[in-house]
């Protein structure tokens, strides 16, 4: 810190101060420092602690401060929500020449300073939490847009979990972004890593469409942080963090890898599917699937197909290298085949299997089939259609899978598409992996038509 950051930070400690002095509360020390403004831990009369944020005066005055201050009656009016897992403002204004927020004081320590501490099998309920907040802000009208595990706060035991800095959020259906975007411009607000492309290059318009896109693909990147135990492109970041154009194109083109042994395969599925650059297919997901479901609702849907409890995968072997051309895509294809027929087997189901080349040449589709239950005239079918594209690395592969299966004497179905992967020596098992996981998905789509009457 240079002389004239010190002189700053003094004036901003004394201005605290004399906010404490005057409004019966008392200054413990400074918690955090943000972009904008320092923050205090205060106590009030009632014992209880509060955080203090007040504003840098270059971000008090002139435009900035005009922008500031919108930023500032936008979260006053959410106030006291009610809302668990999402910070509190209780008061907020001006004072002498700054601009101040008074919130409530979250418990723990910031995520994303955690990350490698965070048991495995928490990380279901922090990203569940978080969503609560995320769909609390949506049910509302408004999109956080800085969604990440710096702006995350976890209590030591992992159970109070808390989204903080709401500096950020925006109407869902404003056009212009009136007191949340800077005169006009529309600038990106959101920390780049964590911002997808159709949202930092401009792509899609601002609307719900794009606010859910963003919301889906920041709590992937939160799962992301959390899998792999380290901030969503974090080694791209130190190599172009001095051009800042070279580090967006990477995170608009370079697919982050989500894999992990030791965690939830479903989760590291869910990353998967909400780190997808294609929007739209990424958009299919609900805010919902972020919410931490109990084992026994996988179990059950699961179940409700014949399907048991799920052995580990057998991932030894060694995997030849791909080949060009329409050989690679035929082994590829049969590999798969072959896989979910032992995954099937293991579980206890015996399943017919086919595979045929799709009309036009457009890939070629598995398809499986097998009794729930035995003796049972019902019939589960699978279909997983395998497609040849092209992703930022190269040629790779697609997969758009579909399940049905008469349930209460309904046919019902389900679809899910997976997210594009690019061909690679251990494609085959990567491919097995995402299809074995995304099985329970589908279970659970079917289970929850049967829950809705579908």
């Amino acid at each position: 810190m240079n002389k004239e950051e010190e002189q700053q930070a003094r004036l901003s400690l004394e201005i605290a101060q004399r906010w404490c002095a005057e409004r019966g509360y008392e200054l413990r020390d400074q918690a955090g420092r943000g972009g904008t403004a320092p923050v205090y831990s205060v106590q009030g009369s009632d014992e209880a602690l509060y955080a203090l944020k007040l504003y840098d005066k270059e971000y008090s005055t002139g435009k900035l401060g005009d922008i500031e201050a919108d930023r500032v009656d936008a979260q006053k009016a959410l106030g006291r929500h009610g809302c668990p897992s999402l910070v509190e403002v209780y008061d907020g204004g001006r004072f002498e020449d700054r601009l101040f927020l008074l919130m409530n004081r979250a418990p723990g320590k910031e995520l994303e300073t955690v990350l490698d501490k965070v048991p495995r099998d928490k990380i279901g309920h922090i990203v569940s939490e978080v969503a609560k907040a995320v769909i609390f802000l949506s049910e509302s009208n408004i999109c956080h847009r800085d969604v990440k595990s710096a702006n995350v706060f976890v209590s030591e035991d992992w159970k109070k979990v808390t989204l903080l800095d709401l500096s950020v959020t925006r109407d869902i259906d404003d056009p212009v972004g009136r007191g949340t975007d800077q005169d006009g411009r529309l600038p990106v607000v959101a920390t780049a890593r964590y911002a997808p492309p159709e949202y930092l290059f401009r792509l899609l318009d601002p609307g719900p469409e794009l606010w859910h896109a963003v919301n889906v693909y920041q709590l992937g990147a939160l799962l992301y942080d959390l899998i792999m135990r380290e901030p969503l492109f974090k080694t791209e970041f130190e190599k172009a963090k001095v051009n800042r154009y070279r580090f967006a194109w990477m995170v608009a083109t370079v697919d982050p890898v989500v894999l992990a042994a030791d965690a939830d395969p479903a989760l590291v599925l869910l990353a998967q599917r909400a780190l997808d650059k294609n929007w739209e297919r990424r958009s299919k997901i609900s805010l919902d699937d972020f919410l931490d479901s109990p084992d026994s609702q996988k179990k059950n849907a699961l179940q409700m197909i014949g399907i048991g409890a799920v052995k580990p995968r057998d991932t030894s072997g060694e995997i030849r290298p791909p080949s060009a051309g329409n050989q690679r895509f035929r082994e590829v294809s049969k590999h798969l085949k072959n896989g979910m027929v032992e995954y099937l087997s293991s579980t206890g189901i015996t399943a017919t299997h086919e595979e045929h080349i799709n009309a036009g040449d457009a890939g070629r589709t598995v398809t499986l089939k097998w009794r729930p239950r035995e003796h049972s005239d019902d019939l589960v079918e699978l279909a997983i259609v395998l497609t040849g594209v092209v992703t930022p690395q190269g040629p790779g592969y697609g997969i758009h899978m579909k399940m049905a299966a008469p349930i209460a004497g309904l046919d019902r179905t389900a679809e899910l598409d997976l997210p594009d992967m690019a061909d690679s020596v251990d494609v085959e098992l990567l491919l097995k992996s995402k299809v074995e996981t995304a099985i329970a998905t589908l279970a659970r789509d079917l289970s929850i038509a049967q829950d809705k009457g579908e």
